[in-house]
């Protein structure tokens, strides 16, 4: 079975390794002539976190933010760029994947966590799994965890500030690739029996949600990385979600951070472990020092 606590390290993009218990990072050295700073961020943290890490005199202070995918764009365009990537197949829609019974099941319980008053799963049945089990763990973080606010992501919030301030706002990959890794990566298969067990199980999805964001509010990286790896049984997917974009930014961030002083704020899970971007840039030649709040 495809384990939810793998798909919800998807949602949440949190952490693998220890570093320190650290989430800001600051980079010198190797011909820069001004540091930047990398934070790592969690979707369902409340904007009041940042005062708590110390992020806002670097990121008031940086001349361009850097971002996974470039939040501030053209919503429309947006969603146009990840629709393909939404849609399932004709003959794979959630009813015909999904067995009657549990169809029926996850139904009601879908209705308790929906997005919207009155939305009903059947109403997207032509969407694929993940997109689903997204909604759902959107609604439970809103009703479920104190002071967050879904319209109040960490990732949007620094990029939309920064454009309002004359920030360059800079992703680094397109909102297409972003979405052919969450929604086409993992057998539709698989998405579908995240899904309901998600639902059938509310209470176990609410509670790793919630001890993977108290993780994330200590800093404690390490606990982090032992709740989104527990039960995982499908590592190929965290490889390409975590390795393989973090190879490709690598060769993306040293061109940026000579342009000028960066801000970069990228899901904590890709902040750690050999493969993270910290000590890639570290190998790279960078001195990358946790800053201390």
């Amino acid at each position: 079975m495809f384990k939810l606590k793998t798909i919800l390290a998807s949602i949440a993009l949190l952490a693998s390794v220890s570093v320190n218990a650290q989430l800001l990072y600051k980079v010198e050295g190797n011909g820069l002539k001004s540091p930047s700073y990398i934070f790592g961020t969690h979707h369902i943290a409340p904007l009041s976190f940042i005062d708590k890490t110390g992020a806002g005199k670097p990121f008031t202070e940086a001349e361009q933010v850097v971002g996974e995918i470039d939040m501030t764009q053209d919503q429309m365009a947006l969603g146009m760029a990840m629709q393909p990537h939404m849609m399932a197949p004709a003959d794979s829609t959630l009813s015909k994947i999904i067995s009657p019974e549990d169809f029926t099941i996850i139904s009601e319980e879908f209705k308790k966590w929906a997005p919207a008053p009155g939305m009903e799963l059947k109403m997207l049945d032509a969407m694929k799994p993940n997109v689903v089990t997204s909604m759902v763990a959107i609604g439970m973080a809103a009703q479920e965890m104190p002071g967050f606010n879904p319209q109040e992501q960490l990732d949007t919030y620094f990029q939309f500030q920064g454009k309002n301030t004359g920030k360059k706002i800079i992703p680094l990959e397109t909102a297409d690739y972003q979405a052919s890794i969450l929604f086409d990566f993992t057998p539709i298969a698989y998405q579908a029996e995240s899904l309901v067990e998600m639902l059938k199980d509310p209470e176990k999805s609410i509670q790793a949600t919630k001890e993977l964001t108290a993780a994330y509010e200590a800093q404690d990286l390490d606990k982090m990385s032992e709740l989104s790896s527990k039960d995982n049984e499908h590592p190929e997917f965290m490889e390409a979600l975590v390795d393989k974009r973090n190879a490709e930014w690598l060769q993306k961030l040293p061109s940026i951070m000579n342009d000028a002083p960066s801000f970069i704020a990228v899901g904590a899970l890709h902040l750690a472990g050999d493969k993270g971007i910290i000590e890639g840039l570290r190998k790279a030649g960078y001195t990358v020092t946790p800053v201390k709040q």
